[in-house]
């Protein structure tokens, strides 16, 4: 059931956040970099298991007790990729040196040694589960339609002589997870890239477009939410949170838990900010469990990666 009416969030910090936005435009971490650290942690954690280092002891004693009845994997081996949802795949080896069994993992890093609350989510200190593709939903595309009637202004604002391209083309740009690709696209990034005038266009358009979000939208992303969010979960057969630095076994924390699935939602929610700058949903699932979406930019406002951001 989708709910009638939409959940207004009045805290007195919206304001002043959307005012913060025009002043200090947020400077977007280049995804590669990003993967980069990433893929670097990963590789540390299988040399810690693979030497058996004190940091690899801990690990695996946190195996044991969360599942005493289950035994030990042998190796780790560093998977992951834009079409995997997973980033380790643990291996469990016979004496005559054959994989008998293999299991998906997902890791969540944080690299301050924070306290685990086992009640929490298994990705509720990260970002979200899912950085998910603009393309892939139905509102990232009546959104991304919208604002193409809008580029027009920005041509005006900075005199862009490179030819406006096709709504198809321009698509192509706005939900690319890199730079951008049209000579259109370029010149915008090139003149506009973390300026004021952008974010605080931004904030204009999404004030508008909250107002054009109808029932049948949430029904849409409800059910788009729900799918995407188990193809994602389902590859994920156990979730490693480790907080801190797994070079001292005493200044981090671990935590191993089990799939997590999202039950039938049963009441979704439009979250509106007092200032409406931010597009963000919440869905209330039938097992008491609250799920977050936003769509938003993600590399440089009104530029490239549109997308849906699942948490």
């Amino acid at each position: 059931m989708t709910g009638n009416d939409a959940a207004i969030i009045t805290n007195d910090s919206a304001i002043a956040d959307e005012n913060e936005t025009i002043k200090k435009p947020h400077t977007p971490v280049c995804p590669h970099e990003k993967a980069k650290q990433e893929t670097a942690s990963l590789k540390s954690l299988v040399v810690h298991w693979d030497t058996n280092t004190p940091s690899a002891q801990k690990i695996k004693k946190a195996w044991m007790d969360t599942y005493p009845d289950d035994p030990v994997f042998d190796k780790m081996v560093v998977v992951g990729g834009r079409n995997k949802h997973y980033d380790i795949l643990l291996q469990w080896i016979s004496p005559s040196n054959e994989i008998i069994k293999t299991k998906q993992v997902e890791v969540k890093l944080k690299y301050k040694k924070i306290k685990i609350d086992p009640t929490k989510n298994p990705w509720s200190y990260c970002v979200q589960y899912l950085n998910g593709h603009g393309s892939d939903f139905t509102l990232g595309h009546k959104y991304a339609d919208l604002f193409y009637t809008e580029l027009d202004k920005l041509i005006t604002e900075y005199n862009i002589t490179a030819e406006k391209p096709s709504l198809e083309e321009w698509k192509k740009d706005a939900f690319g997870g890199n730079k951008p690709t049209t000579p259109f696209v370029s010149e915008l990034r090139d003149k506009g890239y973390k300026s004021k005038f952008l974010s605080k266009f931004r904030i204009d358009f999404n004030k508008r477009f909250v107002d054009t979000i109808t029932e049948d939208d949430l029904k849409t992303i409800e059910q788009e939410v729900y799918k995407k969010s188990n193809e994602v979960f389902g590859e994920k057969d156990y979730w490693l949170q480790l907080h801190g630095s797994l070079d001292d076994p005493e200044n981090f924390n671990v935590r191993w838990s089990s799939k997590v699935m999202m039950q039938p939602i049963i009441n979704t929610e439009q979250n509106i900010t007092r200032s409406k700058c931010d597009i963000n949903f919440k869905f209330t699932c039938d097992d008491d469990k609250v799920f977050e979406t936003k769509l938003r930019w993600g590399y440089g406002q009104c530029i490239t990666n549109l997308r849906v951001d699942l948490k």
